[in-house]
């Protein structure tokens, strides 16, 4: 093969830097024969701002910017769906993140819609009771929901009781008792200027002046300087602890198990990453291979490792066979100790890992996935080099790496379990199971 016909190297879309003169900053990324552009806001607003008596006031801003951005607006986010674009918001525990798309040519009109609706935010009260019967709604859900239950029973479990980490972005059915449409308006006031935000555009910017379109929509803005939040990172909560609810009747339940884990920004991280996808990614991952192919009981098992700031939480999760849990969760016990141990046929390890490389470049095909991308490192304070490091360092690892990675970050002996269904937690003596704190 000559030179002229070498595969090229996928890299991570690069950003153009610029800071404007109020000090906000805007990463535009270059992505040629892209016609639809995205566009990520992202607002320096940690929850830590929040204290108990305002939890759920960060969601609540960041709903309220998109549900008030249609009333006294002059219509620009109307005028931005007409032009075939659509914008979203959601929060984070390190802040508001407001993702856009629209034809690149419509690109002024998506940023000014977003300036307006960010940086002029006026909220309504109509709003404010509108977001709080959803989240009644929602947490009234989750209550009857087998796997919000569980989501919510693990981390409560796993992360120290003060983390608010460990509890709803949206707030509590307490913290709503007592929030108020003042404290969204005192939040804004107080902690939100152009200083505090990025924005990502992206697409075929060849079309078009996009530093000049990102100056003019959000350059008029004061960027006032705000108090700095001393962050509080999640903490683990002791443990293990097996937690056990009744459940919805039916033949199934929901079975998670988990631990305190680490960040993006821990050299264990690839490897971490490596070893979620080979346990419970596809049909054909360890864990289902065990549990569904060969035990038939369960649907699917699924492993991630969610990072948080500075932390994170490991997660084993799926529906079981009601009537066989506690074999269930002793057989994902006895295949996380083998992974743990190097016990992994190196040919399947490399398939895992060729594949997680070479799919980087499908899944950030799209201006979305790359705006999303650079929107969540942004939201941590990671270098974009990191994607292009992540995936050099997982292109070299082994199952030797991995499994000593993942020793160090998992012991089965210690995870966390959920159950929201049928379990027995006397578990015999000889079992992995027993001597677990009950929750």
């Amino acid at each position: 093969m000559d030179r002229m016909t070498v595969p090229r190297t996928w890299r991570f879309p690069a950003a153009h830097t610029i800071l404007l003169d109020n000090g906000m900053r805007a990463k535009l990324v270059d992505m040629p024969g892209r016609f639809v552009a995205s566009v990520a806001v992202v607002v320096d607003l940690s929850t830590a701002v929040e204290t108990p008596r305002t939890e759920g006031v960060v969601a609540a801003y960041t709903a309220m910017t998109l549900a008030d951005a249609p009333h006294a607006r002059a219509g620009r986010v109307s005028e931005v769906a007409k032009a075939g674009g659509m914008i979203t918001a959601k929060a984070g525990h390190r802040g508001p993140m407001v993702l856009a798309d629209c034809p690149v040519l419509e690109l002024p009109r998506l940023l000014d819609a977003l300036a307006v609706m960010l940086l002029r935010f006026e909220p309504t009260a109509r709003s404010f009771d509108a977001h709080r019967r959803l989240v009644a709604a929602e947490l009234a859900l989750e209550a009857g929901d087998p796997v919000g239950l569980a989501n919510k029973l693990l981390h409560e479990s796993v992360l120290h009781p003060e983390s608010r980490y460990g509890r709803p972005l949206s707030g509590t059915e307490r913290s709503w008792e007592r929030l108020t449409l003042a404290d969204v308006v005192e939040l804004y006031a107080t902690r939100v200027s152009a200083r505090q935000m990025t924005v990502v555009v992206v697409g075929d910017l060849s079309m078009l002046d996009a530093a000049g379109a990102v100056a003019g929509a959000f350059g008029g803005y004061p960027g006032r300087d705000r108090p700095a939040v001393a962050e509080r990172p999640p903490a683990p909560g002791g443990g293990p602890r097996l937690v056990c609810r009744p459940g919805r009747g039916g033949p199934q339940t929901r079975l998670m198990l988990g631990c305190f884990a680490t960040d993006r920004l821990d050299p264990r991280w690839p490897a971490a990453r490596a070893a979620a996808e080979l346990l419970g990614a596809g049909t054909d991952s360890l864990l289902n291979r065990e549990l569904r192919r060969r035990m038939a009981l369960t649907y699917g098992i699924e492993v991630k490792f969610i990072p948080f700031f500075s932390g994170g939480v490991f997660v084993v999760s799926g529906a079981v066979d009601a009537a066989h849990s506690e074999q269930a969760a002793e057989a994902i016990l006895r295949v996380l100790h083998e992974v743990r141990q190097g016990g992994v046929d190196p040919d399947l390890f490399a398939r895992v890992r060729r594949r997680m490389v070479a799919g980087a470049a499908e899944l950030y095909e799209s201006t979305l996935a790359v705006a999303q991308q650079y929107a969540e490192l942004l939201s941590c304070g990671i270098e974009e080099s990191f994607v292009d490091d992540h995936l050099d360092r997982l292109g070299s690892l082994d199952v030797a790496r991995m499994a000593d990675a993942f020793s160090g970050l998992v012991d089965p002996d210690r995870l966390h379990t959920v159950a929201v269904g049928r379990f027995d937690p006397g578990a015999p003596a000889d079992s992995a199971l027993a001597g677990l704190e009950r929750g």
